[in-house]
């Protein structure tokens, strides 16, 4: 399932958003966006009461987003073992980990705050997406091994970050 929510709209109480908050954890989303609700001159909602004050909406969608972090990785926990058909994107360098702020350790792959040092390991890896993912948007998967880039393949994960996959090929 994918969504996007706004949150800050006029009106919205702390109520609503404890609601919003417990709706993601029973809906479990396997995509979430957020944003926050932009005030435009001349429609019905500028002139409403209750208009949201900024910090409250950043603060509000940050802790959505955090709380679907938990989510995503309960989700990206159970797809591990599981066989899944994925968009073999290219061979993955030193930069490109570097910009998504991804590293490789013992434990595979995660995904840090601040980008860290890491080493391939004397391995290939390849980013791919699943069938269900948008490019540039959802998380990717990192295939451990070598394969035409532009095919479909099948992998099988092996481990997870928050968002993001890795994985073998079969």
């Amino acid at each position: 399932l994918r969504t996007t929510f706004i949150v800050g709209f006029p009106g919205e109480t702390d109520r609503h958003f404890e609601s919003l908050i417990e709706f993601i954890h029973a809906a479990r989303f396997e995509r979430l966006g957020v944003f926050t609700y932009s005030q435009e001159e001349g429609t019905a909602a500028s002139r409403m009461p209750g208009q949201i004050p900024e910090k409250v909406k950043r603060g509000r969608r940050d802790r959505l987003l955090s709380e679907q972090r938990i989510v995503a990785r309960e989700i990206a926990a159970s797809s591990v073992g599981k066989r899944i058909r994925v968009l073999l994107e290219g061979a993955v360098d030193r930069n490109a980990l570097d910009q998504d702020r991804v590293f490789f350790d013992e434990h595979g792959l995660s995904r840090a705050q601040a980008t860290a040092t890491f080493s391939l390991a004397n391995r290939t890896w390849l980013a791919a997406r699943g069938e269900m993912d948008a490019p540039e948007v959802d998380g990717r998967v990192y295939v451990r091994g070598k394969s035409p880039t532009g095919d479909f393949a099948h992998v099988r994960v092996i481990g997870h970050s928050d968002y993001d996959l890795v994985a073998e090929l079969e």
